[in-house]
């Protein structure tokens, strides 16, 4: 079985890991040393965390209990080493490690995202996939417009590109504010500011039903037709001594 998740990161770090077990938070003593947490979970099996390099992300594929094709693997870097994880309920997630045992869980993300699968250990192994020189190729453009329509499509990426646009202008308040206010007045409303904008834009854009239908459109169609940027395979073990 082939599953395809849609991960992001912002502190830079996929993971994957029993979707039930990411809904226990960690509790304050865990948060207050995380970095030996999340060190502790891995050696116990139940995460497995890739390191990305850079916050970011995008579709990971996850080949269980059946081989990556050749065409594929041939296209791919191993990272790592085998190592187990454990999923004991049988959901498998994979998403961002910021995700796993958050203080504040997201269910209904989770249960959506999860897949199913035989309960148990499994082995896994990961690769990124390789840099290659030369342009993308222009045709998966070209079918999206084709799908939403061209005026569509510009309407979506000039929204979104505004909203980008808008961090840097946000964030000048902090030269006109320190002469007035100080470095650490200036450095809170500049923070309150720019998390304030991209809330209430946010919350204005799932109110508008064009942009919210284009969103999902455009998620759906990139998510299916984009390389995965990681790729890893998941085969059952009966002992955890069965890695290879």
């Amino acid at each position: 079985m082939k599953a395809r998740f849609d991960a992001g990161t912002d502190v830079a770090m996929i993971g994957a890991w029993d979707a039930q077990r990411g809904l226990q938070p960690f509790s304050a003593d865990e948060v207050k040393r995380l970095s030996e947490a999340l060190d502790a979970e891995a050696s116990a099996g139940h995460l497995f965390v890739a390191h990305t390099g850079g916050d970011g992300g995008g579709p990971v594929d996850v080949y269980i209990d059946e081989p990556i094709p050749e065409p594929i693997l041939a296209g791919l870097t191993p990272i790592g080493d085998a190592c187990i994880l454990a999923l004991p309920s049988g959901t498998l997630l994979v998403d961002g490690v910021e995700q796993y045992r958050a203080k504040k869980p997201e269910v209904a993300r989770t249960n959506a995202a999860a897949v199913a699968l035989a309960p148990g250990d499994y082995a896994l192994r990961c690769w990124v996939t390789k840099d290659e020189e030369g342009e993308a190729p222009q045709r998966p453009h070209r079918d999206l417009e084709a799908i939403v329509g061209a005026d569509e499509l510009r309407y979506y990426e000039r929204t979104t590109r505004l909203g980008c646009l808008a961090a840097p202008v946000l964030l000048l308040l902090f030269p006109l504010l320190l002469p007035f206010l100080g470095w650490k007045i200036a450095t809170v409303i500049t923070l309150v500011g720019v998390v304030a904008f991209f809330n209430i834009r946010e919350w204005l854009l799932r109110r508008n039903p064009r942009f919210t239908r284009l969103r999902q459109a455009v998620t759906a169609f990139r998510l299916g037709h984009t390389e995965a940027t990681l790729v890893m395979e998941l085969r059952r073990v009966e002992s955890r001594a069965d890695r290879a």
